[in-house]
């Protein structure tokens, strides 16, 4: 009983509008009709401008409660992490963040690795969308939705055809045999000429056919563009998703990948292959070379710090190096630590004068010494 109150209170809830009544800044004219894009698949470790854009500066309006900006869609650590909190902005009172392709895209089969937030009225989605301020053809009304809708034990599938006036009912809440919120797990759809087909895991939940009286949407009179995003509801959806409460945190929903399988014949069963790891860096080079006085100036002491070509220390590396000035000898060859950091010490002396130090070579297997890239090579101190 619970369950089917829910679902019809869902229903009230969408029957005031769809949630992207205003997809883009108010006041975007619509463009030519666009081409579709082809596959992708994007891992999401840093912000692809080519394909990708981040919402900002404008506000949806009701259902939303919140504002968009560019800084509250952030990468790191191979994800992507949209952050939802209470800076006031463009008169509403929270902001958050929305990632948008470029581009437009047709049948085929759509999927991200995610973790919604968690917390009444926050909504965290995967979605294609298509209407007057993103022209994907007929500048009508076009979606496909995954949504997480102040729940994280329930996802619900929904799509909109050329529907301006949001009077179609089509939304379905498929209940979680876990909390989304607390691992990675894969959602997807499935999108044809002739039916809709949802997927968690790789594996068929939920499907919609076309029909007459329930039309799915056609890519002949819409592409679609890719969207995810997080929000919170106003008043007028929190019988849908619940009442947005600010919890005093910021809350997040993260991102591990997200593709695109051009073409009707697409296969969600596999996730995508991992990305070739990054091939170790080789090219060493020397950060510092910094030379200084015992504290009886009677010896001097040379600290080299070594860098590998994306300027991490460079641990195990055979450094090189002459003395010359007011001593020529002491130590010539030393061994980076974990620091990228090697050690040399002069030959006692007395008198007073110039102290050099200057690295001649850079060892190490399977690396290359790149001298053109040394920040310094040679640093010295001076005894009175």
């Amino acid at each position: 009983m619970w369950h089917s109150l829910f679902l019809i209170l869902v229903a009230l809830a969408l029957s005031v509008g769809n949630q992207y009544a205003f997809a883009g800044p108010k006041g975007k004219k619509p463009g030519k009709a666009p081409t579709a894009q082809s596959s992708f698949t994007d891992h999401l470790d840093s912000y692809d401008a080519s394909r990708w854009a981040k919402a900002d500066g404008w506000a949806n309006g009701s259902p939303f409660d919140n504002a968009w900006s560019a800084d509250h869609v952030t990468f790191g650590n191979g994800e992507m992490l949209l952050r939802l909190d209470d800076i006031s902005q463009l008169g509403e009172p929270y902001t958050s963040g929305e990632y948008r392709t470029l581009g437009f895209y047709g049948y085929g089969c759509y999927e991200a690795s995610m973790k919604p937030a968690q917390g009444a009225g926050a909504v965290t989605s995967l979605f294609t969308y298509a209407g007057p301020w993103d022209n994907g053809g007929n500048g009508r009304h076009n979606e496909i939705d995954i949504e997480f809708p102040g729940t994280t034990d329930h996802v619900q599938f929904n799509f909109w055809t050329n529907d301006d006036d949001y009077t179609s009912a089509n939304e379905y809440l498929l209940p979680l045999t876990f909390d989304a919120s607390v691992d990675y797990h894969r959602y997807g759809f499935k999108w044809t000429s002739s039916s809709i087909a949802w997927y968690v895991d790789g594996n068929l939940v939920y499907q919609v056919f076309d029909t007459p009286l329930a039309p799915t949407p056609k890519a002949e009179e819409s592409l679609q563009k890719i969207m995810m995003n997080l929000w919170a509801v106003d008043e007028t959806a929190e019988l849908w998703a619940g009442t947005f409460v600010y919890p005093g945190d910021a809350l997040r929903a993260s991102y591990q990948w997200v593709r695109h399988l051009a073409g009707e014949e697409c296969d969600l069963q596999l996730p995508p292959e991992e990305p070739e790891p990054p091939a170790p860096a080789s090219g060493l080079h020397i950060g510092s070379v910094n030379v200084s006085l015992n504290n009886r100036a009677t010896q001097s002491i040379a600290q080299v710090t070594v860098l590998d070509a994306q300027g991490v220390p460079a641990s195990g590396v055979s450094v090189s190096g002459a003395w010359s000035g007011l001593v020529a000898r002491g130590d010539s060859v030393s061994e980076t630590d974990a620091n990228g950091l090697a050690i040399f010490y002069s030959a006692r002396f007395r008198s007073s004068g110039e102290v050099t130090f200057c690295v001649t070579n850079l060892e190490k297997a399977d690396s290359t010494y790149d001298p053109g890239e040394n920040l310094v090579t040679c640093g010295s101190v001076v005894k009175d």
